[in-house]
């Protein structure tokens, strides 16, 4: 067949075409397949390394949590996700009918390969990606499956428009090819400038057609944008929640690195430590001057604990921890001042109880004994037994009658009626009720009070508060002393004073002379009979009533007991 010249350039044309159009098919085909396969996998790594910063973050890995993490990462990166220990063993995994034996796969074992640190592979029609991450001390790994469907999808269309478009002509096809090169340079150059907009902060979204490859990537980055936006998110609010709380902790907390800097500190940390500003960023032992601290923060890898003393006195009970990652430490401290002086309160209290009760106890047995032996019989020496029992059992009753008071005092149960009160009044019938030891004694007992003056109080409590206090003041005073009652306004309170010119109580021992059972020279308060308890009911009797008490020396000689209660107008 002889053909023109027009039909052999046509043929020819056709020829050339047709090839060129074949292998830019096939070339297209596989870069696409290339560009495409690899930014599925660079995105699979990157949701794979969120993952990895999820899981490290989850306290408690080995239950439902862990579980319904895995579940929320399967969602929201629309892939299949398996977590599973060093030794093979499942965590976590959204795979139906399990993920089978992992420790043969090269990701895996890439990803347990401390010089490659992760892996990936194809097989099938799946990409997968595998990243270590630790929980605690142990080395677990994270995989994540992604299926090629959508990239087949793609492929296939390909190549069909590439048919249809050389079905419809030679020229058409040509002009087709040089438009779609035209307009892909561009959707890419528009793509690229949007993604960097995105990269830099400028933008949100990138602004793509809906359709097509191109379309696709688009999709992809702002779904990266939008998971970053919301990871800052969630960043941002974990800080400051964790800020409030540490902020609102009575605990003091401070977090250190690997060279023992400060990272964190909340305002308790600094309080107990009595650092003046927040010192991050500035190594532990320059700030804190407690070698048992310094000890305990050096010796970190260890957990444990101590009790340390500030130069204050402060006690603090401190424990440490290291951190999950291995890299620095976690210091918790806690204030034990007021707890140790409490434990010390009640070792005191119980020790003095028991000898209180012993003597009395002990000379009741004593002299029953005695009479049931035989002492009964001689009315002189029983006289003495029979008195001597007596006195003991009043004081035996005395003791238990004030530990009862003081107990419905702390438990609150003792029942304040307020009513104005006039101090005179109340200051004579506490005169009067220690008027047989003042005469006893010989002590001169002035009541020097302004007729006018009222408080707010209950009556039989202040009566019992001014007949402790006179009466306190009258035992210690020596014989032909003097015992003062006085008082007077000050601002919107009345202040009532009961002085004497005794031996006085020194500086060191005022801080705690309304303890229970507290005594300043033990033999004398014995000697007089005293039991250590009227001054701490003194105490609780005052501050139920809206009042203070306390004391103070007395010129030249003798101490001044004081109460400070409501004036009533």
């Amino acid at each position: 067949m002889n053909l023109g010249i027009g039909s052999k350039l046509f043929l020819a044309s056709v020829g050339i075409i047709v090839v060129v159009e074949s292998t830019a098919a096939i070339v297209l085909r596989s870069e696409v397949r290339k560009t495409l396969q690899a930014t599925t996998e660079h995105e699979l790594v990157r949701h794979a390394e969120s993952a990895r910063i999820g899981l490290e973050a989850l306290p408690d890995l080995d239950g439902p949590k862990g579980q319904a993490l895995a579940e929320r990462i399967a969602r929201a990166t629309n892939t299949e996700v398996e977590v599973f220990d060093s030794e093979g063993k499942v965590l976590a995994d959204t795979v139906p009918g399990g993920v089978g034996d992992v420790l043969s796969l090269p990701e895996v074992r890439a990803a347990l390969d401390p010089d490659l640190r992760g892996g990936s592979a194809h097989r099938g029609r799946r990409v997968l990606v595998a990243r270590p991450f630790r929980y605690g001390d142990n080395l677990g790994v994270v995989r994540l499956a992604a299926t090629r469907q959508a990239l087949d999808r793609a492929y296939d269309r390909l190549w069909w428009l590439l048919f249809i478009g050389a079905a419809i002509g030679l020229v058409v096809a040509l002009g087709m090819t040089l438009v779609a090169t035209s307009l892909i340079r561009r959707s890419l150059r528009r793509l690229a400038t949007s993604a960097a907009q995105v990269a830099a902060g400028g933008a949100r979204r990138v602004e793509m057609e809906p359709h097509g490859e191109i379309g696709e990537v688009g999709d992809f980055i702002n779904r990266m944008a939008d998971d970053a936006e919301r990871t800052v998110r969630a960043l941002v609010h974990e800080r400051a929640l964790l800020g409030s709380v540490l902020d609102g902790m009575s605990q003091g907390v401070i977090a250190l690195d690997a060279e023992r800097r400060m990272t964190l500190i909340n305002p308790a940390a600094r309080e107990m430590l009595e650092l003046e500003r927040v010192p991050l960023g500035e190594a532990f032992i320059d700030q804190v001057r407690i070698p048992a601290a310094v000890s305990l923060v050096e010796n970190a890898a260890a957990a444990g604990s101590a009790e340390i003393t500030t130069a204050s006195g402060t006690r603090i009970a401190a424990r440490v921890a290291p951190q999950r990652d291995g890299d620095g430490c976690i210091l918790v401290l806690e204030d034990v001042t007021d707890l140790r002086r409490l434990e010390t309160i009640r070792r005191d209290f119980v020790a003095n109880v028991s000898h209180e009760l012993r003597t009395p106890v002990s000379v009741i047995r004593a002299n029953a004994e005695t009479l049931l032996a035989g002492a009964k019989d001689d009315p002189q020496f029983a006289g003495r037994l029979i008195d001597g029992l007596h006195r003991n059992a009043e004081r035996l009753a005395r003791i238990i009658a004030d530990l009862l008071d003081l107990s419905r005092l702390e438990a609150g149960q003792y029942r304040i009626e307020r009513t104005p009160l006039e101090v005179l009044a109340a200051a004579q019938q506490a005169g009067s009720v220690v008027e047989q030891q003042t005469t006893a004694k010989q002590v001169a007992l002035a009541i020097e009070v302004p007729s006018d003056l009222r408080v707010l109080g209950d009556g039989k409590a202040l009566d019992q508060i001014l007949v402790n206090l006179i009466d306190n003041a009258v035992k210690y005073t020596p014989a032909g002393g003097h015992v003062w009652v006085r008082a007077r306004t000050a601002g919107e309170r009345v202040r009532v004073e009961v002085a004497d010119d005794g031996p006085g109580i020194s500086a060191h021992h005022r801080e705690r002379i309304f303890e229970r059972f507290y005594r300043v020279d033990p033999g004398r308060s014995r000697e007089v009979g005293g039991t250590g308890l009227g001054r701490s009911i003194v105490k609780h009797l005052v501050e139920s009533m809206s009042g203070t008490v306390g004391v103070d020396g007395n010129e030249p000689s003798g101490s001044v007991f004081w109460i400070e209660l409501p004036r009533a107008t």
